[in-house]
């Protein structure tokens, strides 16, 4: 399956931390967030990778070059911000019939594997990898309100920054498998967004949260707060050697 690296964002939030450097290229030990995505993605054999750019894209394309040579990428630069949505939107017709989307400045881990069986057996329009702060690790700051139903389908979905996200409801990871046929709801070269535009539209559809396991892990990595309660968790659970 084909994966796009959603790596265009200005890191305004985090500028004090990256030091004027794009999010996805703070280091973690030693090696950067997006490095750790790539080889997070190899293991499950994903080696399409489409990665889109905007801010100082030469220190991402550096970076990438740095790494496996196995893997094809493919890198598509970005004008003026198009936007989550947008951004796939622009490629469109080189994805496939299903793909992933995967947020490259979010530190994630969770079985790829199981996310694609899920969405295939679902016949999913669209599946979004979910975390419970209450379950998985959590640096502090929650995206979204998910809630989901028996079968889980995504029957509420909410938008929202939030430091105290109520137990009981799932947050999005950042990370998505698609299908091409939703691509339709997206405008062409107009800016769109996954949380904000498109999935509001897909309640009632076949809109669908998988659940990662307790092993798994998102780590939102988007202001200095959650950076440093990150890294404290990192260091305490050894996540990374």
């Amino acid at each position: 399956m084909k994966c796009i690296l959603l790596a265009a964002g200005t890191s305004g939030r985090i500028l004090s931390v990256s030091k004027g450097y794009p999010k996805p290229l703070i280091k973690i030990n030693k090696k950067s967030i997006i490095r750790r995505n790539i080889n997070w993605l190899l293991k499950y054999k994903v080696k399409n990778i489409f990665v889109n750019l905007f801010f100082k894209p030469k220190l991402i394309i550096n970076e990438i070059n740095k790494l496996n040579k196995n893997i094809n990428f493919t890198f598509s630069l970005e004008k003026k911000l198009l936007g989550t949505a947008g951004a796939v939107k622009k490629i469109e017709n080189k994805l496939g019939k299903n793909f992933l989307v995967i947020y490259s400045d979010n530190l994630l881990n969770f079985n790829i594997k199981k996310f694609i069986n899920f969405h295939k057996r679902k016949k999913s329009d669209l599946s979004i990898a979910l975390y419970s702060p209450s379950v998985n690790f959590f640096s502090g700051l929650a995206s979204s309100n998910i809630n989901i139903n028996k079968n889980n389908k995504i029957i509420s979905f909410k938008e929202k920054r939030n430091k105290n996200s109520k137990k009981n409801i799932y947050v999005n990871t950042g990370a998505y498998i698609v299908n091409k046929s939703i691509l339709n709801k997206i405008p062409k070269n107009t800016f769109y967004d996954f949380s904000s535009d498109l999935f509001p539209q897909l309640i009632n559809k076949n809109f669908y949260g998988y659940v990662i396991e307790k092993e798994g892990y998102c780590l939102g990595i988007d202001t200095p707060e959650t950076y440093k309660k990150s890294l404290e968790i990192i260091k305490k659970y050894k996540i990374f050697k």
